[in-house]
């Protein structure tokens, strides 16, 4: 039981260890990714949605046609 716990807290230290060494980016860096990120998502959903209404009356015109 002993080794298992000291297997444990061997790996948290090592990750601990390993996370230290991670080259954290910079609160700018975030804000500016996540607004880049948000606008393409509108921009996707926007695309998507235009589509999708597209079909959706290409379908009802044609089971009105037929």
């Amino acid at each position: 039981m002993k080794d298992w716990i000291g297997k444990i807290r061997s790996y948290l230290k090592e990750t601990q260890g390993e996370v230290k060494k991670v080259a954290w980016p910079g609160r700018q860096y975030v804000t500016s990714a996540t607004i880049i990120i948000l606008i393409i998502c509108i921009i996707m959903g926007l695309g998507v949605t235009l589509i999708d209404w597209g079909l959706a009356k290409m379908i009802m015109f044609l089971n009105k046609a037929f």
